[in-house]
């Protein structure tokens, strides 16, 4: 099997760090979409502290709905469209230098396929769990905030790792994603439109994709989160 897409690996939660040390909001909403080659993604979440705790500072609960669609070569051209839902629980904290959190959750999805493969690992319905650790320090590269995130879906043994610096005008954006049967790299930059201190931002970023094969094509996506 080799994909043509760059599939969101780990997709329930793959988006912005979600570590909010500063916000004023009880809660946060959060959305987006990323479309490339013969792939799309998109989100809803919503974002939580536990009772006696904050953001930033204690145990966060978050529940996600998502759609993934993409497209990959095996004999022909397969595509690929998978709803799902999870839900996870996760703790942050932080510091005066850095913000950190860990989540863990389960996601439940419903892969379906047109034609068939009964070789690829995703297809059909699955129950899976995935791990994430971010990682954020506030000032970090000539005034730039370093904004770090990797994830990991047991089952599927897929991956995913990204990387920014925020606060500059246009800042740089690196994924790094995989699984058994591909890898891929995502190269880019994210500026912020808006940004304010209840929580609400909305983010715009770009870039190429190359995955394993060689095929490179762009990307382009938008975050957008508000706080409640």
């Amino acid at each position: 099997m080799k994909p043509l897409a760059i599939v969101c690996l780990g997709a329930a939660l793959t988006v912005g760090s979600s570590i909010h040390p500063a916000v004023a909001a009880d809660a946060l909403v959060l959305a987006g979409a990323e479309v490339a080659r013969n792939a799309g993604y998109a989100y809803l979440g919503y974002l939580a502290p536990l009772p006696g705790s904050a953001f930033g500072r204690g145990w966060v609960h978050r529940e996600w709905l998502d759609a993934l669609q993409y497209s990959y070569d095996n004999s022909g051209q397969i595509t690929a469209r998978s709803p799902g839902i999870s839900a996870a629980v996760g703790y942050q904290g932080h510091d005066a230098s850095a913000a950190w959190a860990g989540y863990l959750g389960l996601r439940l999805a419903d892969t379906r396929l047109s034609p068939d493969d009964p070789g690829n690992v995703n297809r059909g319905f699955h129950a899976r769990a995935q791990a994430q650790l971010e990682y954020r320090v506030p000032h970090a590269v000539a005034g730039a905030e370093f904004d770090g995130l990797a994830q990991w879906e047991f089952g599927s043994r897929s991956w995913y790792a990204r990387m920014r610096l925020n606060g500059w005008k246009f800042g740089p954006e690196l994924v790094l994603k995989g699984s058994p049967d591909y890898d891929a790299v995502q190269i880019g930059a994210t500026t912020r439109i808006y940004d304010n201190r209840d929580g609400g931002a909305l983010t715009l970023k770009g870039g190429l994709t190359r995955q394993s094969g060689g095929s490179t094509g762009p990307y382009l996506g938008l975050e957008w989160v508000r706080g409640l």
